[in-house]
């Protein structure tokens, strides 16, 4: 499982460190690409698979199933990070992200999944998570597990 929040920078060639703590956990090998709200994801090759499986469409037909494999399978790249822990970011993954050659990231661990976003997005997004928003997501989510609970 992964936690926690790094600052970090691309250098000029499009290329980040991928903190230690979360390299060892991700293998010598795993899967960048395009994430929701404007960030990257980062899936080690064990997750990848299921991930994968998940966005099969249901048929030749599913309009939406395709457009969703398109949009994060479609994006997928494997990396392997260098020596120094680097891992070169594709031109169209920075230009998702809004991430610029020589910009600053936060790369941000989620569980089952790794984040990196521009510094400019990761503080825009957390600027609008007030007191009063995240009690109003708590319950929510509290209100959806709720419902998808079998009855007593």
């Amino acid at each position: 499982m992964f936690s926690g929040a790094y600052e970090h920078s691309v250098d000029n060639k499009g290329r980040t460190v991928i903190p230690a703590k979360f390299r060892a956990k991700l293998g010598e090998k795993f899967i960048l690409t395009k994430g929701l709200n404007g960030c990257l994801w980062i899936f080690s090759e064990r997750v990848w698979p299921e991930v994968q499986q998940k966005l099969i469409p249901k048929s030749f037909f599913d309009q939406r199933g395709i457009m969703l494999e398109r949009f994060f399978v479609g994006s997928a790249v494997e990396c392997t990070p260098d020596r120094q822990g680097r891992i070169p970011i594709p031109a169209q993954l920075l230009a998702h992200a809004g991430i610029e050659m020589e910009g600053d990231i936060w790369i941000i661990g989620l569980s089952d999944k790794v984040e990196i976003w521009s510094k400019s997005r990761w503080e825009e997004l957390n600027a609008g998570l007030t007191d009063e928003v995240l009690t109003q997501l708590a319950l929510e989510a509290a209100k959806a597990e709720e419902q998808q609970l079998p009855p007593s």
